[in-house]
């Protein structure tokens, strides 16, 4: 049985002088802490769960909790593993009502994903209904190489409830005794394939016995006796997935290894292939199989049983897709799911026809997970696109569908075409590679409509699908026919986003096309843009809200009252100053309606003035080492949170939005996935239903000592530094002048003129800054004595 589970903590290894596990979890003090028990779910330590001693620990099942367990984390215990077997044992016992099976098991930790897999081991043990007062120990061995030096492991119990009750499970005294090896191991003896065999190209799964006292197996193979220039790699387990060539002799030999040394004296095998093509399985499932029930693409359905327990594999060859080449085509599959897990999909395609699923192209979904959840049946679907290189004929399609709870990264499952699956179900297809049979008809765009007069500058152009379109090529210019915008710009999907200037009139051609040649003859259309368009408003359930900005001259404070302002208000005509490439403090404050709830902020600035937040360096606070949070605040005399923000040296000049975000979380904040990516989401409130958004007007200007950064206008202040008047080379075509402080804060408008009298600015250094008759700003630095 595996699952995945998020844990906020941070994880240390632990390094110790021995090389050997060695200890007993009693649950006491000295020696009890969060750190090293950790809790899955929902439980504690308690007196009840004592078998020896005072305390042991409580698995508390109830609607939401199914399952649970308590591990030891081998990480902070202060000693290293040597990669043997682990004897392992766990006294348990029970309150009455609850049933379910209670297992050994060991955890791994996922530092990309920061999650831990549980895989169960030895016997498991059906709990009846009745309680159970006296402690009874639950005993088996991880076998070695199972747990592997320098990674991160836990060990312990894990419970998962049958039927609909709820009520305690109780754990204690966890033993966990590694087995000490002072010699190498000997030699492995390969099973598969046979020496001196022939068998089929493509995929081998090179297999071998396990060796009782190997931790791993260094695997070669070559094309020449003693070489390895095919495959060379240190395997944990006792298999390996290898791609072979047609029509060649092969030499394998595995070796195995502890941290004692390798075997010596091990022979080597030979075999060749043929001219077939195999592929990587059987594939297996080491927990409950929850199946695929339905695939489609390009118009053809295989459905097969939705009913759990189903084979781990399952071979639809037979059922033949027809695909195109260089086409798109949407995969649809349906899963079974369960309450509110996520699962998740991948698909690989064997394109080139060597037996493998690893060459360029042939993995979808793997970069970026297709997760989906919350019911009985999951609905995935996503995109195949054939290369427009691919030959002609039949390919190998895998599918893979596993429980997966991240939204972000991919467990082995899922992420490796060959891996055994865990809660989840693999099919292959056939896909047929045809030519498109004709080249493709003009598309109609959608957005925007023809000769429209207020498309946003920032808006995302649409289009209808074109039959039998491998992509679309896009015209844009600002006379009939131009192309200085766009030319011929390659688009795989229906949409595209330019980024127009703001009240200028363009004229757009969409034009799809395939292998066979560009659709003749589409038309052109003309329409006319206006500013950029941000997102929103936002809402939230409740409106807790946030009572004061002050950053960069901006010094807003705003009612304090819950629900008593707008989920998003709109200060726009609020404007702060800032320069490029200078640091800012920024102080926020909310209303967090309770003493021990917090309220995060996270900071967008729409830096490049394209209308959106999701450039590199506009947002602010969004990632778990710089979230900024107040504590118990009631908006008033609370303390505010702080930050610095520093303004990029390639800001756009001029102004801009900036986005303010407050919400509530609990003490962590959402630093795991998918409130952690919401959180960093201009656009979204999803993940709390508590908060509030603001947003501003940012001026930005640049700063250079002495003269203008601005070279057509060869404007001059002086002195610089000066003593109370600034004098101004040619006030020709300044309509205003502005003096800000370092801090953004302006301390003097006036009018234009060739003598300024600072004479009452105090000792500093200031921003001066000329607002010129055609709308641009020309910004100075200047020092008074």
């Amino acid at each position: 049985m595996m699952k995945k589970f998020l844990l906020s903590c941070l994880i240390a290894l632990g390094i110790g002088s021995n090389a050997q596990y060695v200890y007993t979890g009693d649950f006491e003090d000295p020696g009890y802490n969060i750190n090293t028990y950790k809790q899955f779910g929902n439980g504690t330590r308690t007196t009840a769960a004592a078998c020896n001693g005072t305390n042991g620990g409580q698995l508390a099942i109830n609607a939401t909790v199914t399952q649970s367990g308590y591990m030891i984390d081998l990480s902070t215990i202060g000693q290293t593993g040597n990669g043997q077997k682990i004897d392992v044992s766990v006294g348990y016992k029970k309150a009455a009502n609850i049933t379910g099976t209670i297992s050994l098991a060991y955890f791994v930790y996922n530092a990309a994903s920061n999650q831990w897999s549980v895989n169960t081991f030895g016997p498991s043990v059906v709990l009846p209904s009745t309680a159970a007062n006296t402690c009874t120990t639950l005993s088996a061995t991880i076998p070695s190489g199972i747990i592997q030096p320098g990674q991160i492991y836990g060990i312990g119990a894990w419970f998962v409830r049958s039927g609909a009750t709820t009520g305690n499970i109780y754990v204690d005294d966890i033993s966990i005794n590694q087995e000490i090896v002072t010699t190498a191991p000997g030699c492995a003896t390969i099973v598969n394939p046979a020496d001196g065999s022939a068998i089929s190209a493509g995929n081998l799964n090179l297999a071998w016995n396990t060796v009782p006292t190997a931790v791993n197996y260094k695997v070669a193979i070559g094309t020449s006796p003693g070489s390895s220039n095919i495959y060379n790699a240190t395997v944990t387990g006792t298999n390996a997935n290898i791609t072979l060539a047609p029509n060649t002799t092969y030499y394998a030999s595995v070796v195995p290894a502890n941290l004692n040394g390798d075997a010596t004296g091990c022979s080597e095998i030979s075999f060749t292939t043929n001219s077939l093509i195999a592929y990587c399985g059987s594939i297996t499932s080491n927990a409950v199989t929850y199946p695929i029930s339905s695939v489609s693409l390009n118009g053809v359905t295989n459905t097969s049983a939705a009913t759990t327990g189903a084979p781990a594999y399952e071979d639809f060859t037979a059922t033949v897709m027809n695909v195109y080449q260089g086409l798109t085509h949407q995969l649809a599959v349906t899963g079974t799911g369960l309450g509110t897990n996520r699962f998740g999909m991948t698909a690989f395609v064997d394109w080139n026809n060597d037996g493998d699923f690893n060459d360029a192209n042939e993995q979808y979904f793997t970069s970026a997970p297709l997760i989906g959840g919350a019911g009985a049946a999951v609905n995935l679907a996503g995109n195949i696109t054939v290369p427009a290189g691919a030959t002609l004929g039949n390919k190998r399609m895998r599918i893979k569908y596993n429980f997966n709870s991240s939204t972000t990264a991919l467990g082995d499952p899922l992420a490796n075409p060959c891996a055994n699956v865990t809660n989840g179900q693999v099919e292959d297809y056939t896909l047929s590679v045809l030519t498109p049979p004709s080249a493709p008809v003009c598309t109609t765009v959608t957005l925007p409509v023809a000769g429209a007069a207020d498309f946003p500058a920032n808006g995302i152009i649409t289009w209808a699908a074109a039959e039998f379109a491998a992509g679309y090529k896009v015209y844009i210019g600002t006379t009939p026919g131009g192309t200085e915008f766009a030319n011929g710009t390659v688009v795989n999907g229906t949409s595209y986003q330019p980024g127009l200037v703001p009240n200028t009139t363009y004229y757009l051609k969409v034009v799809p096309y395939n292998n066979l040649g560009d659709a003749p003859g589409c038309t052109e259309i003309s329409f006319t843009t206006v500013g950029v368009v941000y997102c929103g408003p936002l809402t939230y359930s409740t409106v807790e809200p946030t009572t004061n900005v002050t950053f960069a001259g901006i010094n807003n404070t705003t009612s304090a009252t819950l629900n008593g302002t707008p989920a998003h208000e709109f200060f726009l005509d609020k404007v702060g100053t800032v320069l490029t490439n200078t640091t800012y403090p920024i102080s926020l404050n909310a209303n967090t309606d309770g003493a021990s709830f917090r309220h995060y902020f996270a900071v967008f600035i729409d830096w490049n003035q394209d209308g959106d937040f999701d450039d590199a360096g506009e947002k602010y606070f969004t990632t778990p080492a710089s979230f900024i949070f107040v504590l118990g605040s009631d908006g008033v005399t609370g303390t505010p949170a702080t930050g610095s923000i520093i303004v990029p040296q390639d800001a756009k000049l001029g102004q801009t939005r900036m986005r303010i975000k407050s919400a509530f979380y609990a003490s962590g904040g959402p630093a795991t996935d998918p409130n952690l990516s919401n959180f960093a989401n201009a656009c979204v409130t999803t993940g709390s239903t508590f908060g509030q958004i603001e947003d501003y007007t940012i001026q930005v200007n640049t700063a250079t000592t002495g003269t203008s950064n601005v070279d057509k206008a060869k404007v001059v202040v002086y002195p610089n530094p000066f003593t109370d008047v600034l004098n101004i080379s040619d006030v020709k075509g300044v309509k205003s002048v502005s003096i800000s402080d370092v801090a953004g804060r302006q301390v003097k408008n006036m009018k234009a003129a060739a003598q300024l009298n600072l004479s009452d600015l105090k000792t500093g250094l200031y921003i001066v800054t000329l607002h010129m008759e055609d709308g641009s700003v020309n910004s100075i630095k200047v020092i008074k004595k």
